[in-house]
């Protein structure tokens, strides 16, 4: 049975990747990434202005760029356990329907768009770290079987391949089956991922420098988790990267 479930879903985006659907955001005649070209037009891009931290926008501009990082308040108050975060998009419309169908509805050949439009931003922030490691963030194997594939790989293993960084799965695991992060506050979702990871391969972290990829970042509980536990393995760097980041 398992079997015939997966040539049925591999077959499910074969037709989805050759005959698109409607535009995933108005019901239009689709297009790239599961848009319509009026819809992609959309696609919001992160302001220049970002936090060295943790990548929120900052609350001040500045239009010459001197090489200084600056940071800001919630970061200065309350650093967070990674040394550096970037992100390629805003999560909100239309790309929010886009990572939703990518991630519940079956849609696995989204990855490759949604890397492509990631690439602008976060290939050149990757490549700089040469030599560097990503880790997907890890499914439940529960999940990652009724899901069919872990979204944050199939993200990550395009965006290293154009950076010409590696990608390594099962390096750090999810121990036990959270439940979902969506409608729980920011102190809920701290509590729903605690103790909930583990490094598996601690050879493969130690004395390297360590990027860790999601999909999304809402409140940073996910990623504060992971990085904690990747610490205890003593990487010379920690770096968070996302595709999107929300509420910006």
């Amino acid at each position: 049975m398992a079997g015939m479930n997966k040539v049925f879903n591999n077959t499910l985006a074969s037709l989805r990747a050759l005959f698109p659907s409607k535009c995933l955001n108005c019901g239009m005649a689709g297009g790239y990434a599961g848009l319509c070209a009026e819809c992609h037009g959309l696609v919001r891009m992160p302001g220049p202005n970002l936090c060295a931290l943790c990548a929120r926008p900052l609350d001040f501009t500045y239009e010459i760029d001197t090489g200084a990082e600056y940071f800001c308040g919630e970061c200065r108050l309350d650093p967070p356990p990674f040394d550096a975060a970037m992100y390629a998009l805003p999560y909100d419309d239309p790309i929010r329907k886009v990572i939703h169908a990518f991630k519940f509805s079956y849609s696995p050949y989204l990855a490759h768009p949604l890397a492509e439009m990631g690439n602008e931003r976060l290939a050149p922030w990757l490549a700089r770290r040469r030599g560097a490691v990503i880790l997907p963030v890890p499914l439940h194997w529960r999940r990652l079987y009724w899901r069919g594939y872990n979204h944050a790989y199939l993200l990550a293993s395009r965006l290293g391949r154009q950076a010409g960084l590696k990608v390594e799965e099962g390096v750090l695991r999810r121990t036990r089956n959270t439940d979902t992060q969506y409608g729980l506050t920011k102190k809920q979702r701290g509590e729903n991922v605690k103790a909930a990871f583990a490094v598996k391969a601690p050879q493969m972290v130690a004395g390297r420098d360590i990027v860790l990829f999601d999909d999304i970042i809402t409140t940073g509980a996910t990623a504060r988790e992971c990085c904690k536990e990747l610490w205890k393995a003593k990487p010379n760097s920690v770096t968070v990267a996302m595709l999107c980041k929300a509420g910006e």
